[in-house]
């Protein structure tokens, strides 16, 4: 999912959209296993989900197969810990990235986008059993591969299809989109603005949805959706290093959270709640001081056509600001003194 897929996205069943998600979601919640060893077992974790990380990029496809994977890898670890109450061993994990990456790419693999510069897909590499087999370097035959297959898709009641933080983010920054347009003629803003400012929130929030994959603590605390939530807002509040001034507007943040909210789109989503608040600052903590993103290619729609001509912009170097409350004097990103690592 890119942001071309935001900007054809149709608007007409968008509640409808979330909502469904949102009950999915409960489906696919993973229990914490409240094992004593976390600490030592989050090492492993990271190293396997950086390992995920290198295979989708080297074979170019889509980053949110890292999610799915790691989703399949930690229920398929915490429902073994309810049963056997002992952490696998080493080799059962890596026996088992392998086999949840190798699900995820025969089921969700799709080519990455397409770069600015080069509007034609990318090529992607079709992974085969054997291909995994390699993977390990001879420890695992595909007989083995196929069992641990089997036992994953057993043991997720071959529910593989869960909600992922993109599929809620990608519909927020609609929201946003939608909001931004309503409010063009008082922001005194062009349409190439908005689609800049835009891009920029939706690249901020989905770098920090990428690297919570990472912490096991924002994975399994943390439902999708509130985890989209949290980058979303991080990323509005966000400041442009150059200028210091907010990448959107009170009033647009403030149109936004009315649609979210206070219009019914997440009633049973708390967006001023304490757990919110952490997985704001957790996220935080995962980036690095300022996020920068590369040289961007926006459309600007000629006033006589509906076509789009690609117009070249400069990169933008951002900060994400001190968590603030969505509600009261605190509103403004503006008003908000921000406090950098």
């Amino acid at each position: 999912m890119g942001w071309e897929d935001i900007e054809e996205m149709p608007t007409a069943n968008l509640r409808e959209e979330l909502r469904c998600l949102l009950n999915k979601e409960v489906e696919y919640f993973i229990p914490p296993d409240g094992s004593d060893d976390a600490d030592s077992f989050e090492t492993i974790r990271r190293n396997v989900c950086q390992w995920n990380y290198d295979c989708v990029d080297y074979f170019l496809f889509d980053r949110e197969v890292v999610y799915l994977s790691m989703h399949y890898f930690d229920k398929y670890l915490a429902r073994q810990m309810m049963e056997h109450k002992t952490r696998p061993s080493i080799m059962l994990c890596h026996l088992l990235a392998l086999s949840s990456l190798f699900v995820a790419c025969k089921i969700h693999g799709v080519a990455a986008q397409s770069t600015p510069s080069n509007s034609s897909p990318a090529p992607r590499a079709d992974l085969l059993l054997q291909d995994f087999c390699n993977m390990s370097r001879g420890a695992y035959c595909p007989q083995m591969l196929q069992e641990m297959e089997l036992s994953l898709l057993t043991n997720l009641q071959w529910k593989v299809h869960p909600p992922t933080p993109t599929d809620f983010l990608i519909r927020f920054v609609k929201i946003l989109s939608m909001s931004m347009n309503d409010n063009l003629s008082r922001q005194h803003n062009t349409v190439v603005d908005n689609v800049g400012k835009g891009w920029s929130v939706f690249e901020v929030a989905r770098y920090q949805i990428e690297l919570a994959v990472y912490s096991s603590e924002l994975s399994l605390k943390f439902i999708p959706s509130k985890i989209a939530l949290a980058a979303t807002l991080n990323a509005i509040d966000s400041k442009i290093v150059k200028t210091k001034r907010p990448l959107i507007s009170s009033r647009i943040r403030h149109s936004f959270l009315q649609q979210v909210y206070l219009e019914g789109y997440f009633t049973q989503l708390d967006v001023e709640g304490d757990d919110l608040i952490q997985a704001r600052s957790m996220l935080k903590k995962l980036c690095s001081k300022t996020i920068v993103l590369p040289g961007q290619i926006v459309d600007d729609p000629r006033p006589s056509d509906v076509t789009f001509t690609p117009i070249a912009a400069k990169s933008f170097e951002y900060e994400l600001t001190e968590v603030q409350s969505v509600s009261g004097s605190s509103i403004s990103p503006v008003s908000v003194v921000a406090d950098h690592f």
